[in-house]
């Protein structure tokens, strides 16, 4: 009797086992079947999304690139029309200076004569920085190259700063070699005579200035304060007055950039070496003639 209740429960186990296993097991294909369509849905859903989203994307893109590229254009309209008028007035400038130079010129010899002498140069130096500035922005559409006498400019740049020389008692050592160039004479000139001026004002008084020019090479040497090491590769950088341009309170650092970047222009390569306490030289390498230059005659 014990035997057959003890089977008659076993097969009651087996049975409620059978029977528990089976709806488990049809409630996972149910629910798994419930959660794949949902997640069918979702990833269509999802992709549908993500397309909404590059489009609008693209679109905000699209709209964004139109409107930088107006505001660019009215920006360089802007600066330009600014640039046109600081021309107009760079060259305004000119005729009130043109004038006060034959007033100068029409003084008796005197120390007062010098001074003003030494003013006016300093402005038209100045007024001469800012209309190269403006040119700059559009210089290949300014240049016209033409083969020039290299040592009657360097002649006519020295015989314009003879007044300051004269007041900062400074000497002219002349060493220049006959030479034509193919280059554009008013870019050249004001390069030379940024150069120059930068030298006289760093000169010291009862100094030499020499200046040689041979090989396509123009070497301006000073005999002044110097240039500390570590201010050397830095004194075409706009702005930079370093050390020495401190102690001169006229000095605003753009001179020699605008001739670093007017050489660039000629395809000229500016550099210069320095020894504190013995001076400065400044060289300009001017490139040599080749057919493309030929071709600009």
């Amino acid at each position: 009797m014990n035997v057959l209740l003890l089977i008659d429960n076993g097969f009651g186990f087996a049975r409620f086992s059978y029977l528990n296993g089976t709806l488990l097991f049809f409630a996972l294909l149910f629910f798994g079947r419930l959660f794949w369509k949902d997640a069918r849905q979702l990833e269509s859903f999802e992709q549908k999304e993500e397309a909404n989203y590059i489009a609008v994307f693209q679109q905000y893109t699209e709209q964004l690139e139109s409107q930088m590229t107006k505001e660019l254009l009215e920006t360089k309209v802007a600066i330009e029309e600014r640039a046109d008028i600081q021309f107009s007035w760079g060259h305004e400038l000119k005729t009130p200076l043109t004038t006060m130079q034959l007033l100068i010129d029409k003084l008796p010899a005197s120390e007062q004569k010098q001074l003003l002498q030494l003013e006016w140069m300093r402005m038209n130096l100045l007024v001469d920085q800012s209309l190269h500035s403006l040119r700059l922005n559009a210089a290949e559409n300014d240049l016209l190259f033409r083969k020039i006498d290299m040592k009657r400019i360097l002649i006519d740049e020295v015989k314009m700063l003879k007044s300051w020389c004269r007041i900062q008692d400074v000497a002219i050592d002349l060493d220049i070699e006959e030479d034509e160039v193919v280059t554009d004479a008013k870019w050249l000139s004001f390069i030379i005579r940024q150069l120059l001026s930068n030298s006289l004002k760093y000169s010291n008084k009862g100094g030499t200035l020499t200046i040689t020019y041979k090989n396509r090479c123009l070497a301006i040497q000073d005999e002044g304060m110097g240039i500390l090491e570590e201010d050397v590769p830095r004194i075409f950088d706009k702005g930079f007055t370093g050390t020495n341009g401190r102690k001169q309170s006229a000095s605003t650092g753009m001179g020699l950039y605008l001739a670093k970047q007017s050489a660039e222009q000629l395809h000229a390569k500016l550099f210069a070496t320095s020894e504190i306490h013995v001076g400065t030289t400044v060289y300009l390498q001017l490139p040599k003639q080749n057919d493309y230059t030929n071709t600009l005659m």
